[in-house]
């Protein structure tokens, strides 16, 4: 994602690109200045980078609450006046997409179908255990709370093979749990601004299970066209329901292709998403270009653009 944004960025000629490097890590071909970054000292090079920039774009996880602390303190460096303008979404926006359990809460909210969450930790409550019980759900999901991608997520048979797992290095502090919901792997690119959106594409996710984790092999870019106008509605249902996303957003869905189609929103991303790789291809058109009109413009109008399928492999 890194070297595709930083591509674009260098085609526009506009800008001078200044990014931050890992110190057992060559620095990027297409930046005019990379900062060293020795271990333990990322957040002191990250204050420095945020004085002598005039735009920032984050590319980070939400693990960990990573992305949720690199928005605030870029949002720290405007209210200072410095000029680091963050080129993404308001704190708002980036929590509600770090948290599942409060993403859940405001799409119910919104009226936009999800699966339900239920948290780790009332999954000790031997009543709330019970009752889920008699819902006789066959197969579960295990989440992290704040987890970015397949990463940390776990399925299983039962109910009960999930308790014990989740009971085990008091996992339940830090996981929730969902009931696994059989469809099509998907997605959506999308940009935000003041409550309104625009979508970029509709893709298609290529997922595994390998044992009990899901993994992602690769992603359709405009692999799921038939479903634009239903992705664009949910789009916009998001953009208002979070008025501070700004820019790039990425959701990802599951299409109940048994059931009517009926689409489940899983998660929504407040930053750049693998799906931006393929994006360029598929628009005939620099998205970059796309994000900062969006960003900086007042008046911005979404140009006419292509609808190619292009094809990720990971």
């Amino acid at each position: 994602m890194r070297d595709v944004l930083l591509r674009d960025l260098s085609a526009l000629k506009q800008y001078q690109l200044i990014t931050m490097h890992d110190v057992r890590l060559a620095p990027s071909e297409y930046i005019q200045k990379s900062m060293v970054v020795a271990a333990g000292d990322f957040k002191k090079v990250f204050k420095k980078a945020l004085k002598q920039a005039d735009l920032v774009w984050l590319i980070a996880p939400e693990t960990d609450g990573v992305l949720l602390e690199l928005t605030e303190l870029c949002l720290e460096a405007e209210a200072k006046e410095t000029h680091a303008l963050l080129l993404g979404c308001g704190f708002d926006a980036t929590l509600t997409g770090t948290s599942k359990t409060l993403c859940f809460e405001a799409m119910q909210a919104a009226h936009i179908f999800t699966l339900p969450v239920y948290a780790g930790e009332d999954l000790m409550q031997p009543d709330y255990y019970d009752a889920l019980l008699k819902q006789n759900i066959g197969k579960w999901v295990a989440k992290p709370e704040d987890g970015a991608g397949c990463k940390g997520i776990k399925i299983f048979d039962s109910l009960h093979d999930l308790k014990l797992w989740i009971t085990n290095y008091d996992r339940y502090l830090n996981y929730l749990a969902q009931p696994y919901q059989v469809g099509v792997a998907a997605s959506f690119s999308m940009l935000c601004r003041d409550g309104k959106a625009w979508l970029l594409s509709c893709n298609q996710q290529h997922i595994i299970c390998d044992g009990s984790q899901f993994k992602l092999t690769g992603i359709t870019v405009n692999g799921m066209l038939p479903y634009w106008q239903r992705f664009e509605t949910i789009a916009r249902k998001i953009a208002k329901m979070l008025p501070d996303a700004l820019g790039y957003v990425g959701v990802d869905v599951i299409v109940d292709v048994e059931n009517n189609d009926k689409i489940y929103v899983v998660e929504i991303n407040p930053r750049l998403t693998t799906s931006y790789v393929g994006l360029h291809e598929a628009l005939n058109y620099n998205p970059a270009k796309l994000i900062l009109d969006c960003v900086l413009s007042d008046k911005f109008e979404m140009p006419v653009l292509a609808r190619k399928q292009v094809e990720i492999r990971l």
